[in-house]
């Protein structure tokens, strides 16, 4: 899989570009501020109708674009995969006209204005979850320290972004589950004003576990192949000193045997102890009026194991690790992210590198550049050419990006 060009309008700082793109490495280079994350940002807003950066989608539109009639931004790319076949992707963001607020000065209108999402593939109007899977890519940002001493949601977020490109049906599920959780809610604050009726919540009930389930079942499978994957990648980057293992932690407390059963068998128990688990904790969900038990409560954790002195215990990265080694945990989650994205579809993904070089020290930079040169696909952003060698530089095209332009 690549992609063979990258059109925007009115995204971030970029009125108009036309960029085309070929197989290996594509080296951005530019000062801060100038719009290498925001190429990196596009692709990835392609792959996941997500940024990773905006906190509202309204943030993508151009500024300047908020002076014309209907402000509006729009995504464009063209992906190629193994099988010879060509699809095009797009994504238009448009702000919608609304009146002015009394006392409200022109700048916050814009800023609170809502924002439509029309998505296109191959010219044919598509649903969000319709997109997952079109393009896979990975991203590597220096924030992925997050990942390791981030929030619980940092770990669910990252886990829901790769799952939902490998697999549509965990995509479907997850948009169901947060509508169920929300919907739940609400009934269970309903329950304050009104006579709490047992059949009504039943309903949501059942729906909540039988997606909750699927979503347990694919994060513990997926946690599994991660181990298997990073019991090579981990002490490559640590010569040796140290092994890693995740750890995940569903908020359905489940025996042992649950995770390790076979599919059929697992998921019958997973939704077992999810439904006894909820009528458990029905007089505490009542007086909360929240769903507490449920996908949207787990956690994964990250074990290290020294190897060497007298080989102690393993230690909770969360709450032990340096910077140092968060980062090569960070790091050695991306690199396994891509061999699975490889393995479960047959088709390499994009990969994405945020000036991250920067972050890492001569080994891990080798490393990382190994995994980068032969990729079929990689586009990096960077401030300063020296993070490189002669050979990789040799063996990459390198643009220049500055205030919203890029040239060769």
């Amino acid at each position: 899989m690549h992609l063979t060009r990258l059109a925007l309008t009115n995204f971030r700082n970029y009125a108009h570009l036309e960029l085309d793109l070929a197989p290996g490495v594509t080296l951005l280079q530019g000062n801060n501020a100038c719009g290498k994350t925001s190429l990196l940002e596009a692709i990835f807003y392609l792959a996941t109708a997500h940024s990773p950066h905006a906190g509202a989608e309204r943030e993508l539109i151009r500024w300047g674009a908020n002076d014309e009639p209907i402000p509006f931004a729009r995504v464009e790319t063209e992906v190629a995969k193994r099988n010879d076949t060509r699809t095009q992707l797009e994504i238009v963001l448009v702000q919608a006209a609304e009146e002015k607020s009394r006392g409200e000065n022109e700048e916050a209108r814009k800023a609170n204005a809502r924002v439509s999402k029309r998505i296109k593939v191959n010219g044919v109007g598509k649903r969000t979850l319709d997109l997952l899977g079109e393009l896979n890519a990975v991203l590597f940002l220096p924030e992925d320290l997050d990942l390791v001493f981030g929030s619980p949601g940092d770990r669910r977020r990252y886990l829901d972004n790769t799952l939902s490109q490998i697999d549509p049906r965990y995509g479907r599920a997850l948009s169901k589950y947060n509508q169920v959780v929300e919907q739940r809610n609400s009934l269970l604050r309903d329950f304050r004003e009104r006579a709490y009726n047992p059949s009504e919540l039943a309903i949501w009930d059942r729906q909540l576990i039988d997606e909750g389930t699927y979503l347990i079942v694919r994060r513990a499978e997926t946690i599994e192949r991660y181990n298997q994957l990073i019991a090579d990648i981990h002490p490559h980057l640590t010569d040796g000193r140290e092994e890693l293992r995740l750890v995940y932690q569903p908020s359905v407390v489940l025996d042992a045997t649950a995770l390790s059963s076979t599919e059929g068998a697992r998921a019958a128990q997973i939704a077992k102890k999810f439904e006894q688990q909820l009528e458990m904790l029905r007089p505490r969900e009542l007086g909360a009026a929240l769903t507490l038990v449920g996908p949207h409560r787990d956690d994964v954790r990250f074990l290290i194991q020294r190897n060497h002195g007298a080989a102690p215990n393993p230690i909770d990265a969360i709450t032990y690790a340096s910077r140092g080694q968060g980062r090569t945990i960070a790091l050695s989650l991306k690199l396994a992210e891509v061999a699975l994205m490889k393995k479960e579809t047959g088709e390499d993904p994009i990969l994405l590198l945020d000036d991250v070089m920067s972050e890492l020290d001569a080994a891990r930079r080798a490393a990382l550049a190994q995994t980068v040169i032969d990729a079929p696909q990689a586009l990096i952003t960077a401030t300063d050419l020296q993070d490189f060698t002669p050979e990789f530089l040799e063996r990459a095209r390198v643009l220049q990006v500055c205030d919203g332009a890029i040239m060769s």
